[in-house]
């Protein structure tokens, strides 16, 4: 007696098609009871069915419980509407067919092909149908790459999903419209980043201000339908560093963000962002095409490359450097400890000595020192700020002075020049004595615009320091920071570049730097603690 297991399948893109029998898996297994019916040797045991899965590849779940119903020989037989209902592709196809089915002594039908490996064996023909098939699925393939590639050229926004960001419109076809709300946030992702803030940093304050990841927001405040069920809806640096690189809040369309090197595989080679096809202004744009391109070079200067030979990124990488020559400093490796123990001028480890001497620190040595430099700048950063407010404070009555006395010496101009024009009407005074006047009042009053505006510029550049310096104690306000808190993203926030000397020195230039500095400060701080 067979113990049969009935196996469907049928794809999404075949779901809406209408031929001269139909592929719906109601029917495929209605096929197969009915030939279970006119047998006598056959009960049917269960059946498996694959709704909505590609005939590509055979990582479906049905088929893959049905492959371990036959290990576990629940059952002996498999019955199917065709060969293409088991699978398209070519060769995994006639593998089944040729060779696991007949080694595990399973009996196979396909209803309309004729075909019961117990009365026939596996011949040519059906290999030139599997074939056959395999041509179908590449051609298929190709139309829908096609067909999709020909609408993202009209500028239409093919993904069932809209970006965060925008929401799809109720009146014209994959066509996006701006959400206010996720749009301020995507303007905001950039305005941070661009301010210097980086990926981490910009989750923990969207964290904190409780705004909703991409997903949860899609499925609990849009209520679109998106399948999101896992994690706890908080925003991640992956999360972010994919808004910073998407095109389309630019405004544009993406032909193509991937290549597929056979239709046959799941696996997809991104195309560079440089690289991309793109269909401008297909609709309204969250961020400037400047400030896109200007995060892009942010991301470029900060992206982290590799340096020792097992290509392992370190956090240091791309920050620290030899201060003799500028080379990169590389990881050492010490063959006697099985592992690394610092960092090594890049130059001098990859020529000798003859090109650069040896310039070597521990990790443990590096770490203290630049904590002990983060922690000094941190602490004049806190000094600077409040001698800064107390300078604005005391200076604040004698600028607020200044400005009113400007304002009242162009006011009284422009009252003189309106008498002059009186006089003028009246024949008080002649054309010429009114053209001279006018001039006079004109000139003094550009000079007193011009001292007006640059109190009123000094007073916000002392402002905007004010507020900067507070930002950066606010992100770092977690008090005194140790080797442990000294993590890659602590160092991406904090510095531009480190330069190690032989004699155990280390130059730290940081992104921030007091009032009193106009650019990078350079710390040193002597090997010995």
């Amino acid at each position: 007696m067979y113990q049969a297991g009935i196996y469907c399948r049928v794809s999404i893109e075949e779901q809406n098609k209408e031929g001269e029998y139909s592929n719906s898996i109601h029917s495929q297994i209605q096929m197969a009871r009915d030939y279970i019916a006119e047998q006598n040797d056959i009960t049917e045991a269960r059946v498996y069915a694959d709704d909505g899965f590609s005939g590509s590849n055979f990582d479906r779940t049905e088929f893959r419980r049905m492959l371990a119903d036959i290990e576990l020989g629940t059952i002996n037989m498999v019955i199917f509407k065709d060969v293409s209902r088991l699978g398209r592709e070519h060769i995994d196809t006639n593998y089944y067919l040729g060779k696991y089915f007949p080694e595990k002594r399973i009996r196979v039908v396909s209803l309309l092909d004729n075909y019961d490996s117990m009365v026939s064996t596996y011949d040519e023909l059906l290999e030139i149908k599997t074939l056959f098939n395999d041509m179908y699925l590449r051609d298929t393939s190709r139309k829908i790459k096609t067909t999709i590639q020909t609408k993202r050229s009209m500028g239409e926004y093919t993904p069932k999903q809209p970006p965060f960001g925008y929401i799809k419109s109720e009146t014209v076809h994959n066509h996006l419209e701006v959400d206010s709300y996720a749009a301020e946030v995507v303007g905001r992702i950039y305005k941070m980043y661009r301010n210097g803030f980086g990926c981490s940093v910009i989750c923990r304050v969207l964290n904190e201000d409780q705004i909703p990841c991409p997903a949860k927001y899609k499925k609990e405040v849009l209520k679109n339908g998106y399948a999101w069920d896992v994690g706890k809806g908080l925003w991640t640096p992956a999360t972010v560093r994919g808004i910073l690189k998407n095109p389309i809040y630019t405004g544009a369309v993406v032909i193509r963000k991937s290549n597929r090197p056979s239709y046959k595989l799941k696996y997809k080679k991104a195309i560079p962002l440089e690289e991309m096809e793109l269909v401008p202004d297909a609709h309204e744009a969250i961020v400037s095409k400047e400030e896109f391109d200007q995060v892009q070079q942010i991301r470029q200067e900060r992206r982290i490359s590799y340096f020792d030979r097992n290509k392992e990124p370190h956090k240091y990488v791309g920050l620290l450097f030899c201060g003799k020559c500028k080379t990169a400093m590389r990881k050492r490796y010490l063959a006697s400890h099985n592992g690394y123990d610092g960092y090594m001028c890049g130059f001098h480890q990859k020529m000798g000595k003859n090109y650069c001497e040896l310039n070597h620190i521990t990790f443990e040595k590096l770490d203290e020192l630049v904590v002990f430099a983060i922690n000094q700048q941190l602490k004049q950063m806190r000094t600077d700020l409040k001698n800064l407010e107390t300078q604005i404070g005391q200076r604040k009555p004698e600028v607020d002075s200044k400005i009113t006395r400007l304002q009242a010496k162009i006011e009284r101009n422009t009252e003189y020049r309106k008498r002059a024009y009186e006089q003028l009407m009246d024949e008080i005074l002649s054309k010429e004595e009114f053209l001279e006047l006018k001039q006079m009042y004109e000139n003094e009053n550009r000079q007193y615009q011009k001292e007006l505006e640059k109190l009123k510029q000094e007073e916000q550049k002392q402002q905007t320091a004010v507020n900067t310096t507070k930002v950066w104690l606010n992100n770092f306000s977690r008090g005194k920071l140790t080797v442990k808190q000294l993590t890659r993203e602590v160092l991406e926030e904090l510095i531009n570049k480190i330069y190690v000397y032989p004699d155990q020195k280390i130059d730290i230039y940081f992104k921030f730097a007091s009032e009193n500095n106009s650019v990078d400060v350079t710390i040193q701080k002597d090997g010995v603690m």
